[in-house]
């Protein structure tokens, strides 16, 4: 039904095609055969039937109106990428929630049973302390009168073939085509429309584990792609997003795995052919890549197979943060380049569940606002402390951070209390003895920042000290946002018992320093240290041994 269900997303365009088709013939076909749906008898008890797969969730509600077991209705859901990394604990109690909320209007006030294959789901309701999304799991089904039944999984066939459905897929190698080089957006729609397993890396086969896919089309004068090639193209990008981090650089991303796909790319060897795009020079390099010329340097043209692995680095990596839109054009622009790289970038980031999950639209400006001199670089600086949050296996229960008003770059500590002694010692250490003496600071009037500790020590500094008026936070707006930033990034990367954030902060706060600042266009790091910070992946792909590395690791890796 994915075909089918596809065309409801929003910004979709309606395009009837092969696959839709095919969807709707087959399910026409299935419901028209026995067991039939019956209509549901609400005199009688009903039964839930559920199981969870990594690339689905599927369910059964039926009845025994005196002829067994009958279906009332069938359901059935494609997982994101983000549920499909959840236990299969999780995944089993989130199947059994989806499905009772989707079926509600048949079970709420009525006693029913839930049917699972997985034993360890009995202890949802009885947990003592179930924490994170298992207790809000656990509030919502107290409201519910039901009983857990267990079946073994070679029982469980129906709600297990709803969960682990195929999508057809074609032995043909993939055909990109001049479709994506007119329109790239067009296979990036379809690669978010995916949910895949993991691909095996090493001998970079791209056939991966039972998926679920979709065939969305656009169509137009300019695209005439073959369905079955096409549909086979999305599920090979699709399959190399799932690739874990660890792959990422070392294998994935070599000059000759590159080269390869950009030989077997009918997109990059139709735009070699005409040897430019839009006036920009395409040429095959010394190295045998396929290369454009840009203004700020040659880029590697980058095959749609790798577009979501590039995305996945640049967006979603601990190392990029969910930055969203222009620093992942950015991280995305120094190394690659294919037609319309930028809508397909906001494409991407606009369809990132984690980044719309957490990244609030930001506050209108009401004017009007007061200019702030800033100076030369570490000349003024903002401090501020974010807290109390959860406290962590080390105790921390806070966050110092200053930002440079010149740069934008910040730097950030856990604490475990915010007392005048903290305070002074992030100074000296954090900022003083690593950037310099600075001119002028601003902070709030809080005790630690009022003490007498912290005035002797920036009057032997001969710092200036600016205190905004009382209880206008938004005067030191500067920091306050960052600390906006590295909440939202650390929300992203933590446990569920929020118990190791000051783990993930040095990593939030390099993923700050890194990414295109909106205010100047540069990253942070740039402007005060001279030079870009990059990825590890980034790093190693520049590198000479990128090709010894990536043997090396093959063989660490394989079994």
């Amino acid at each position: 039904m994915s075909p089918l269900t596809s065309l409801l997303r929003k910004g979709t365009e309606w395009a009837w095609g092969a696959p839709q088709e095919e969807a709707f013939t087959w399910a026409k076909a299935w419901l028209s055969q026995q067991p039939v749906l019956i209509y549901p008898d609400y005199r009688l008890p009903f039964k839930l039937t559920t199981d969870a797969s990594k690339t689905g969730l599927g369910a059964v509600l039926s009845q025994d109106q005196g002829h067994g077991d009958q279906p009332v209705a069938y359901a059935s859901k494609v997982n994101s990428p983000t549920v499909s990394n959840y236990s299969i604990s999780e995944l089993e109690c989130l199947a059994v929630v989806w499905a009772v909320r989707l079926f509600r209007p048949h079970l709420y006030g009525r006693r029913f049973s839930i049917v699972t294959d997985h034993i360890a789901l009995k202890w949802l309701t009885t947990a003592k302390e179930p924490v994170g999304r298992l207790h809000r799991w656990s509030l919502t089904l107290q409201e519910y009168d039901f009983d857990i039944q267990y079946r073994p999984g070679k029982e469980n066939h129906v709600a297990d073939a709803l969960s682990r459905g195929l999508v057809p897929v074609t032995g043909e190698r993939a055909d990109d085509g001049d479709r994506l080089a007119d329109d790239p957006v067009i296979g990036l729609q379809d690669v978010q429309s995916v949910t895949e397993e993991k691909v095996a890396v090493a001998n970079m086969q791209y056939a991966a584990e039972p998926m679920h896919g979709s065939t969305p089309r656009k169509q137009s004068d300019e695209i005439d792609a073959d369905v079955d090639g096409a549909a086979r193209s999305v599920i090979q990008a699709a399959s190399v997003r799932r690739v874990e981090a660890a792959e990422l650089g070392a294998v994935q991303f070599t000059d000759d795995y590159i080269k390869r796909e950009q030989g077997a790319s009918v997109m990059v060897q139709s735009l070699l052919r005409k040897g430019a795009y839009r006036g920009q020079r395409v040429y095959r390099a010394e190295d045998g890549l396929v290369r454009v010329e840009l203004e700020g340097g040659d880029r590697i043209i980058l095959p749609v197979i790798y577009w979501a692995l590039a995305f996945k680095e640049a967006n979603d990596s601990i190392w990029a943060g969910h930055l969203r839109g222009p620093p992942t054009f950015e991280r995305l622009q120094r190394m690659y380049w294919w037609p319309r790289m930028r809508e397909a970038v906001q494409s991407w980031v606009a369809a990132c569940e984690d980044c719309g999950s957490r990244k609030a639209k930001p506050k209108a400006v009401v004017p009007p606002l007061r200019s702030v001199r800033t100076g030369d670089v570490c000349d003024r600086w903002a401090i501020d402390v974010a807290g109390p949050l959860p406290v962590t296996a080390g105790g921390n229960r806070y966050v110092i951070a200053a930002v440079e008003y010149t740069t934008r770059y910040a730097v950030a500590t856990a604490v475990s209390e915010h007392t005048a002694k903290g305070i002074a010692r992030f100074l000296m250490d954090k900022r003083v003895f690593v950037y310099g003496p600075m001119r002028e600071i601003m902070m709030d009037d809080a005790m630690e920042f009022g003490s007498k500790a912290t005035a002797e020590l920036l009057e032997l500094m001969q710092v200036k000290q600016s205190t905004p008026v009382p209880y206008r936070p938004k005067l030191l707006g500067l920091v306050k946002r960052f600390h906006r930033t590295w909440k939202d990034i650390v929300s992203l990367y933590v446990d569920e018992g929020q118990d190791d954030w000051d783990d993930v902060l040095p990593s939030a706060l390099y993923a700050y320093n890194s990414s295109r600042h909106s205010t100047h266009g540069f990253q942070p790091n740039e402007l005060m240290m001279g030079r870009k910070l990059r990825t590890p992946a980034e790093l190693l792909r520049r590198s000479r041994v990128t090709h010894p590395v990536a043997g090396l690791h093959i063989r660490l890796t394989s079994p």
